[in-house]
């Protein structure tokens, strides 16, 4: 069986969460697929080496006893690219990730491998996502976030670099479609595609749940202090609320798992946060949520041993409040190993909404 290539047409795609769902339903027909990200950009120290963060991911959350240096041969540290350009070898990076290819196909006689970004990512150092999957001689399904103009339009571009590097690409998947425009997305996507020479193998919807994070994320991300309620850290996020405005104000903004940001000198909203926090109304709001503390301003001992006794975890940072807020604007955090209702539900939503056997017969030619 061919190898499976998960590329996509850029960041946030959702090819990750794509993975994850396949995996999933690959071991549950029956399959034992392997993975391997052979070029990854971010990477943390795992096992003492440089490994991405997915195949971190995947190690940790679906149990592989695979070597983590192999699910992710090569990691792009600063300067990486320019020592490369300075240096133009490619043959040892080549065979860095055949290598560890050819050991996990040992023991998985099925291959899932993950593209960075669009199919001419890494081509600065000679391993753009089309040349790799030629090394592997790998088929290619695109991952895209639903649409239709802009998504065709980078499809288009992805299509004609891996067919420069003669890549079979089996088709691709629609991903994180509105559902009040699902139905059109998806017809008008597939006669899109087919005019592209290629075919739409899924529509996934788009599930908010896969972009919630928690408390604790924030912290780690930013390097913010852990004021208290660390044991509430995993509490998930879905709102934020910056309470700058007056309390009686604020009420209006609170809803499930809201995090509030204010000025830690704004006495009136964090003692308005420890009273909704304890009212029958908002308890359970708060409790799922949080606060942070902005400007370097600690309250005084009184209100900072009430937070203590309190449920809430609550974050704290010489940032001032609009720096905070413009950080969390744009946030995304990727799936942790942790994150299990997020990963089982990307099972449920690749299951039915994917076709899978057309994907496992194209590999099977």
């Amino acid at each position: 069986m061919k190898p499976l290539y998960i590329s996509a047409t850029g960041q946030d795609s959702g090819k990750t969460a794509v993975i994850c769902g396949l995996i999933q339903h690959l071991r549950k027909i029956g399959y034992n697929p392997g993975y391997i990200k052979p070029v990854g950009q971010r990477y943390v120290q795992y096992d003492g080496h440089s490994i991405d963060e997915d195949a971190v991911l995947m190690h940790q959350a679906f149990g592989y006893t695979d070597a983590p240096m192999d699910m992710s041969p090569i990691a792009v540290a600063k300067g990486f690219t320019t020592q490369f350009i300075m240096n133009p070898d490619v043959s040892a990076l080549e065979k860095k990730i055949t290598d560890s290819f050819n050991r996990l196909n040992q023991k998985h006689p099925m291959l899932i491998v993950e593209g960075t970004g669009h199919a001419g990512v890494g081509s600065c150092f000679g391993l753009s996502n089309a040349r790799v999957a030629q090394m592997l001689d790998a088929n290619v399904v695109i991952v895209s976030s639903g649409g239709i103009g802009r998504p065709i339009d980078e499809i288009a571009m992805s299509l004609a670099l891996f067919k420069q590097y003669n890549v079979n690409v089996i088709g691709v998947i629609l991903n994180k479609i509105f559902e009040q425009k699902f139905e059109k997305i998806r017809a008008v996507g597939q006669k899109g595609l087919q005019l592209l020479g290629t075919t739409l193998v899924g529509s996934i919807p788009f599930d908010s749940t896969l972009s919630f994070f928690s408390i604790g994320q924030v912290a780690e991300e930013f390097d913010y202090d852990i004021l208290c309620g660390r044991e509430f850290l995993g509490n998930k996020i879905e709102h934020t609320v910056v309470a700058a405005m007056e309390p009686q104000n604020v009420l209006h903004y609170i809803e499930d798992h809201t995090l509030i940001i204010t000025p830690g000198d704004r006495i009136d909203n964090i003692l308005l946060t420890l009273a909704l926090a304890e009212s029958t109304d908002f308890r359970d709001k708060l409790h799922s949520g949080g606060l942070i503390l902005t400007g370097g301003l600690k309250p005084d001992s009184t209100i900072l041993s009430l937070l203590l006794k309190s449920n809430l975890p609550v974050l704290f940072t010489d940032e001032d409040t609009f720096t905070v807020t413009s950080q969390m604007k744009d946030l995304h955090f990727k799936i942790r190993s942790d994150d299990k209702d997020k990963i089982a539900r990307t099972y449920d939503l690749l299951k039915g909404n994917v076709n899978v056997d057309a994907i496992l017969s194209a590999l099977n030619q």
